[in-house]
């Protein structure tokens, strides 16, 4: 069984003090919240990050078995998950996934194979689990129709509101997919991370390929992207192994600039699990290994 942060681990010490040399750095740290713990506000562990419809970060608190609807900044709005195997307790925590219209949370539990819908406030209320086998990362359309991805599963499984199953899409040609880590829509459009394939994926939303993104610009390839956000620009925010770990490229693929550095003091990063943008200037990345979310903010002119 996969998770995000095994992507990360093994280059992530490898590449601790690493410079990028002439990468375009168009932001700033400004400020990092959370800690270590199983408090109000604190992680353990955590592996992905989404933003609801009211600009609030919600965090995969994976190693307390919740999630936390965080405000930028930094107090908790609510919770909701708690460890358990009966009904729609969790076992684990993999990916999550907010719907925008409802702003209800779909959150993954990957040993448990099922997906759990809670609304904002932490209730939960609906338990998928018809072909679910590690699902790892979920993601919701405008109609409130969800899409998962599964541990090493080269398609994508789509589910109504209601939780019934609506059948799979992608798999074939270059829409299969050889190792999906995440899972986005923007604009009717699904982007996974395919760590496994080295590259972004952009299908349509019935599963037909559109493009991959194998390079970051013209400075690096893929090495192994394992998260993903899309701005209102159409910008995307990635996860990478490799010299740039978080990057932001533009809708055609060209390097914009890097977010943040590796290091184990606060203003860097050991193993970003969840990158948000809450604008063009105001960048979050989760931080798996320091339990903390870090604020990056754009250089004045």
């Amino acid at each position: 069984m996969f998770n995000k942060k095994q992507a990360w681990l093994p280059i992530a010490l490898a590449l601790l003090v690493f410079t990028t040399g002439c990468v375009p750095n168009n932001f700033t740290f400004q400020k990092e919240f959370g800690k270590s713990g199983s408090g109000s506000a604190e992680f353990l562990s955590p592996t992905d990050m989404d933003i609801d419809k009211n600009g609030n970060l919600v965090i995969a608190d994976a190693g307390n078995t919740r999630f936390q609807v965080i405000s930028t900044s930094g107090s908790v709005v609510s919770t909701g998950g708690e460890f358990g195997v009966d009904r729609m307790k969790l076992q684990s925590i993999s990916g999550l996934g907010v719907d925008k219209t409802t702003n209800s949370v779909w959150v993954c539990d990957q040993k448990g194979n099922k997906i759990v819908k809670f609304d904002i406030d932490g209730s939960p209320m609906t338990k998928v689990t018809k072909n679910m086998k590690y699902p790892m990362d979920v993601a919701v359309d405008s109609e409130s129709n969800i899409y998962v991805i599964m541990s090493r599963n080269s398609e994508i499984y789509k589910y109504n509101d209601f939780g019934q199953y609506q059948g799979k899409i992608g798999g074939q040609g270059k829409a299969a997919l050889i190792f999906p880590t995440s899972i986005t829509i923007h604009k009717n459009i699904i982007y996974i991370t395919d760590f496994g394939g080295k590259r972004i994926v952009k299908l349509n939303l019935d599963g037909t390929f559109i493009e991959e993104i194998k390079n970051k610009g013209e400075y690096e390839e893929m090495k192994g992207p394992s998260g993903l956000h899309i701005d209102e620009y159409g910008n995307l925010y990635v996860l990478d192994l490799g010299e740039v770990p978080v990057v932001i490229l533009s809708p055609e693929g060209k390097l914009i600039s890097q977010v943040g550095t590796f290091g184990n003091h606060e203003g860097n990063f050991l193993y970003p699990t969840g990158v948000i943008a809450k604008s063009k200037d105001d960048v979050y990345v989760l931080d798996n290994s320091r339990n903390t979310i870090l604020n990056f903010v754009r250089k004045a002119n």
